[in-house]
């Protein structure tokens, strides 16, 4: 029974891998691919997914996105990007997200009496996730920030600025609070 359900589904993550090659995006092998739910995503020919990928339900990819291998996104996740270079999300080797990290790589601007987002210029700044990299649920990681290489970041918090790399960070905004030795 073991087996049948095993084979099940492998069958369904080779469909889901299938139909979002049809609608564009670019996945790598599939093989080892996980895809729990097929996530909601627009402007689908910008992304690029490398191998050995998973994503859990309820996710949602915008833009010009570049994933590397051995990423896990788990539920709930969303990131969001532009569709020119400057808003650029990059996502490394062997990177892990908890569940409900958003990645945001533009924002709006509004003038006194114009808050309608839609008649307002925004500005978008790329965001560059290392390799090595685990995000804790529910962070933030907002425009033009750079999280350095084997960092970890801890739940809850929300990425303004730069974090190097070999770092635990934390906090709103995240700040680092010690080295991985």
């Amino acid at each position: 029974m073991d087996i049948i359900i095993g084979n099940i589904f492998k069958i369904l993550t080779l469909y889901k891998v299938l139909f979002l090659k049809l609608i564009g995006v670019q996945i790598g092998l599939f093989s080892k691919s996980i895809i729990w739910h097929i996530p909601k995503i627009r402007y689908a020919k910008m992304i690029k997914i490398g191998n050995n990928f998973q994503i859990g339900k309820y996710c949602r990819m915008t833009g010009n996105i570049e994933i590397g291998n051995n990423v896990f996104i788990n539920e709930f996740g969303s990131i969001n990007a532009g569709i020119s270079e400057d808003s650029k999300i990059t996502i490394g080797d062997n990177v892990m997200f908890g569940p409900g990290v958003f990645l945001q790589s533009g924002d709006h601007s509004f003038k006194k009496g114009e808050i309608y987002m839609f008649s307002n210029e925004g500005k978008s700044l790329p965001i560059i996730i290392g390799n090595n990299v685990w995000v804790g649920a529910r962070t933030i990681v907002l425009k033009g920030v750079t999280i350095g290489d084997n960092s970890v970041i801890g739940a809850g918090s929300v990425v303004t600025k730069d974090i190097p790399s070999g770092v635990v960070a934390v906090g709103n905004p995240a700040k680092v609070i010690k080295e991985i030795v």
